[in-house]
Formats: structure tokens, C-alpha cells, sequence
């Protein structure tokens, strides 16, 4: 499917497996998640590894997404902390800080050329109920240590050349980046590490055999 971000990479392609390999560790998935495990592994010093996926890396949401790089969940931060309790809702949003920190430093250590921005990103308020941002920006401040800086609706209005915003919160600690690129950084990254990544590959089936697992693809 051509998008933007197919449209402004220029992929390396992988092979298509064909035949019987062995591997310590088999990753079905070429996106995000597949590839950052992958790139962990080697990074440790676990190098005999596969990744298997049935399209080509970063076909799906990993590879076209906003871009936009910044903690926290989906779920809404106060929903958070209702559901899991403080403790574990405060080391959660941790990890998803300390994931951002990571992919800084992986665009650095790599040399991943991925259009990064990395200058902070607007949480801009629709609607013109002050309230909104002030319960959100006391929230991240008394639950998770987080001060997320006011922008008042004038300067945003400026900034954005548009009145549709009133005001905003900003962000510091986040950027934006180019999605496909960065997967493929990575892929790379991982591959020059010594996984193996193959194409067009998709995993068919996983049967148990003895202390190990075969994983089943069509070739």
C-alpha cells in the first residue's frame, strides 16, 4: 500500500526464506515490536536470531503512524492510576519515559536517519474550558513528576497561525519522527548485528517438537 512514508524511504530489501534454518530465538513480526526485540537481543549478545514477517518490515501501523514519540499509554494517564493502583500505574508511565530515552539513543548510537524533531510536542485544548489543562498539568506534576509547561491561548494561536486551539500544554520530553525510516533503521541496525530478517515470509503455523518449537512458513 503506497502512503506518504512508503513513498520517502528507500528500502533495503530482505530476503524471502526458503528451505529449513535453526535459530536460538524465531520472531514472528517485522514491526516495531518484532524488530525492537530483535535489536534488544543482539544488543545483549543473543545474535543467532530470526525475524519472520509475511509482508516487508514496517508494513503495517509500525511503519505508518503520526510519528510522534512521548510517554504514556493510551489510556488516559488518570485512568491509569484508577485501574492499576499509584504504584503500578506511576512504574508503568515510567517504562514509557524510559522507552522514549531508549529511542533517542538508538537513533544516536545507530545513526538512524529518520527526519527526528526532537524539540517537544502540543497538547493542544479544543475547547475553551481552561479546567481541562489544569487538571491534566496537576495530575502529571503531583502523580508522576512531570511538569508539563502552559501555553497561553494567544501564543498558541500564533505559533499555529489558527484560532481553532485555546490554549495548550508542552511537552519537553517528546519528539516527532519518521516512522518507516526508524523501523527500518532498526531492522538494519539488528541485521548488522547478525539477526537474520526475512520478507515475505509469513509464519504459518508453530508446533512443539522436543525442547524446541518449528515454526512453518510457506517456502
Amino acid at each position: 500500500m503506497q502512503n506518504f512514508y512508503e513513498a520517502t524511504v528507500t528500502r533495503q530489501p530482505y530476503p524471502q526464506l526458503t528451505g529449513t534454518i535453526d535459530t536460538q530465538v524465531c520472531i514472528v513480526g517485522g514491526g516495531l515490536a518484532g524488530l525492537c526485540t530483535a535489536l534488544g537481543l543482539v544488543e545483549r549478545g543473543v545474535r543467532d536470531v530470526v525475524v519472520l514477517d509475511g509482508e516487508r518490515v514496517g508494513f503495517g501501523a509500525s511503519g505508518r503512524n503520526g510519528g510522534f514519540v512521548f510517554g504514556g499509554y493510551s489510556l488516559d494517564n488518570a485512568d491509569l492510576l484508577r485501574t492499576l493502583g499509584r504504584d503500578e500505574g506511576r512504574r508503568l508511565y515510567r517504562l514509557t519515559v524510559d522507552a522514549v530515552d531508549l529511542i533517542r539513543a538508538r537513533i544516536a548510537r545507530y545513526g538512524i536517519d529518520c527526519d527526528i524533531v526532537d524539540e517537544g510536542v502540543m497538547l493542544a485544548n479544543w475547547f475553551d474550558d481552561p479546567s481541562r489543562l489544569d487538571g491534566v498539568r496537576t495530575l502529571m506534576k503531583q502523580e508522576f513528576n512531570v511538569d508539563w509547561e502552559p501555553v497561553a491561548t494567544d501564543a498558541l494561536r500564533a505559533r499555529l497561525k489558527t484560532r481553532r486551539y485555546y490554549g495548550g500544554l508542552f511537552e519537553p520530553n517528546a519528539f516527532h519522527f519518521h516512522p518507516l525510516k526508524y523501523v527500518l533503521g532498526v531492522a538494519a541496525a539488528a541485521s548488522r548485528g547478525g539477526a537474520r530478517v526475512y520478507e515475505r515470509s509469513a509464519a504459518l503455523g508453530i508446533a512443539r517438537e522436543g525442547a524446541g518449537y518449528v515454526v512453518r512458513t510457506a517456502q
